[in-house]
């Protein structure tokens, strides 16, 4: 009885490791080079940002990369004027939420005063 417990073990922790003894099939694009597993009919590709396919196997072009001193000083420029309409519309909250507290203080004192009638 025992006996025929441990191979029933044996039998169910082999599994797993008989299961994955073929290697998967790979696919090669013929237009980027790249290879890519093939997992039963699907194939599992992946792409960067920008579009172009994340090979690592393919030397990658890096000269569209490359961000000149133009580019740096239009972002900074463009990032400056976003922060600055942000502190805009901050102090526009800001004011705006101050006028709403004033209401509801003036609100309040005029809820607590006896009428006269």
């Amino acid at each position: 009885m025992i006996n025929i417990a441990i191979m029933a073990g044996l039998f169910a922790l082999a599994a797993p490791a008989m299961a994955q003894e073929t290697p998967p099939s790979t696919w090669r694009d013929p237009e980027t080079r790249c290879v890519y597993l093939k997992v039963g009919e699907t194939l599992s590709l992946r792409y960067r940002r920008d579009g172009k396919p994340d090979c690592a196997s393919v030397q990658q072009d890096n000269t569209d990369a490359s961000i000149t001193r133009s580019d740096l000083r239009e972002l900074t420029q463009q990032m400056t004027r976003s922060i600055e309409e942000l502190r805009r519309d901050i102090g526009a909250v800001r004011r705006e939420m101050e006028h709403t507290r004033s209401e509801l203080e003036n609100i309040r004192r005029e809820t607590r005063q006896p009428r006269a009638q």
